[in-house]
């Protein structure tokens, strides 16, 4: 099967864990509590097929040292809000999605 991310945003990814692992971090999401799903794009181009969903949570996100277990941000105890935007692809007639963007909700 592969990864479920398309190419561009697995590249995105691995840069970023590189970078956060070079530097000794280890971001951590925790108690994550999904409050809407929403579905709201979804389409075809012709060669690929679209839907957009919408995600809103609440959930701990924050950094710490790999090493020490020191706080670098974030809060461990304070939820933040999070609205994400997931769009996910797939050729016409496949079962094949990938998901091909990740974009914050604007309030």
């Amino acid at each position: 099967h592969g990864h479920l991310l398309g190419d561009t945003l697995a590249k995105e990814y691995e840069q970023h864990f590189a970078d956060m692992r070079a530097k000794g971090e280890l971001n951590k999401l925790e108690s994550i509590a999904i409050r809407q799903v929403e579905l709201v794009d979804a389409g075809s181009d012709g060669r690929e097929d679209f839907v957009t969903v919408l995600f809103t949570a609440n959930l701990l996100d924050y950094t710490v040292d790999d090493k020490s277990g020191d706080l670098l941000s974030g809060s461990m105890t304070e939820p933040v809000k999070f609205a994400e935007r997931w769009t996910w692809a797939r050729p016409v007639g496949t079962e094949d999605w990938k998901l091909e963007g990740i974009e914050e909700e604007r309030s």
